[in-house]
């Protein structure tokens, strides 16, 4: 019973997801992932090896073993545990070759094929669903692999698999460590499209099209203030001039909302007008901070009785190899990277303990008068 609770409150609620691309000028491309959920996640960042052998189900007209594929790759993904099981999907991930790939809720347009139209020979290069991210990650070193056997049909027919006794609907944002992107998507209209993602963002539904049609009614936001010499009027001969006494006029009317759509316009906004970061670590703490302006709080946001939140942030450096990650109640930031993980598949939580989230500074205080005045952060 509390198991198909769970899958109720997934289905209904697990609409907010977003993923965000960043480009250094030193050539680092960085990606920042939000995950939005109903319920506290159980939430893990999984390493594999390479070697790694994953196992998918047949569909019902298939029969002999079931399909395999192999890790060529050592991989970092993000792993749920509902009624102390382990979902049979990923919702995130990387691979050490800088293949990203982000599972993000599409509720309301996402269609896949009928697992039953499967059989003979379509048999040998079928996965559902629930597999794409585990498979990318595992088979392929860029974005422009993924495309060529996408075109050329080489790409496993995708069928309609099931996690937690669902079938999630959802579709994919690709990028590789030379910042290509690829947004995957299945519907009943349109089939199989993949869009180039020249934009660097992904959200939920609608499909990506429809997200860059809306974009065109965002055109005038900007950095700069608009309106500086103020509001002027005249009253009984006098000219006035209510000048303003604030900043941030230039983003007036951004959408804030928790939508789909706004966040949407709301991400590429900010992305766009952020300045290049010079380096890869400046591309890593601007991400964060790009990620932090679509964090839900705990209790803003409700569905019926659920609370939806935020409860993690990844940051991936595609080009060195290094997943960063926060909590919700310990919002230390953390990281896994590929040069030093174990040889054997294992797994790290992702939330902390309040406690972890802090560094107490006491012992770091010094006379005013011994503070050399000279050094500072620079942005």
């Amino acid at each position: 019973m509390a198991r198909h609770f769970l899958l109720a409150i997934l289905l209904a609620l697990a609409d907010s997801c977003q993923e965000i691309r960043v480009v250094s000028k030193d050539g680092g491309v960085v990606v920042g992932r939000s995950m939005e959920f109903s319920i506290p996640l159980n939430s893990h960042l999984v390493s594999e090896p390479a070697g790694t052998v994953h196992q998918a189900p047949l569909p019902p007209n298939c029969h002999g073993n079931p399909v395999t594929f192999t890790n060529r790759f050592k991989t970092i993904s993000n792993w749920n545990v509902f009624a102390e099981k382990w979902t049979n999907s990923i919702a995130d991930g990387v691979n050490e070759a800088g293949v990203s790939i982000s599972i993000l809720w599409f509720k309301g347009y996402a269609e896949y094929l009928n697992p039953a139209d499967i059989s003979g020979v379509a048999c040998e290069n079928a996965l559902p669903h629930t597999k794409i991210g585990a498979y990318i990650l595992a088979k392929y070193e860029s974005v422009e692999e993924v495309k060529k056997d996408l075109e050329n049909g080489k790409f496993p027919a995708i069928w309609a698999g099931t996690d937690l006794n669902i079938v999630p609907p959802i579709h994919f944002n690709i990028i590789d460590k030379t910042g290509a992107g690829i947004v995957l998507e299945h519907t009943k209209e349109e089939g199989v499209k993949w869009y180039d993602n020249t934009v660097g963002v992904t959200t939920n539904s609608p499909p990506y099209p429809w997200h860059l049609t809306n974009l065109r009614n965002y055109p005038h936001f900007q950095k700069n203030d608009k309106g500086r010499e103020g509001f002027e009027y005249s009253s009984l001969g006098n000219t006035y001039i209510l000048s303003q006494q604030w900043t941030g006029s230039g983003l007036l009317g951004i959408p804030g909302d928790y939508t789909s759509p706004s966040r949407f316009v709301k991400a590429a906004t900010l992305l766009s007008l952020a300045p290049k970061p010079a380096t890869t670590d400046e591309a890593i703490v601007q991400a964060f901070h790009l990620m932090n302006a679509a964090d839900i709080p705990y209790g803003i946001v409700e569905t019926g009785d659920r609370v939806k939140y935020t409860p993690w942030i990844l940051v991936k450096d595609l080009s060195r190899g290094c997943v960063y990650y926060r909590g919700y109640t310990d919002l230390s930031v953390k990281r896994l990277c590929f040069d030093n993980l174990p040889d054997v598949k294992s797994a790290v939580k992702i939330e902390g303990n309040f406690s972890e989230g802090f560094r107490d500074t006491s012992g770091d205080l010094h006379p005013v008068d011994s503070i050399s005045l000279d050094k500072h952060t620079e942005l």
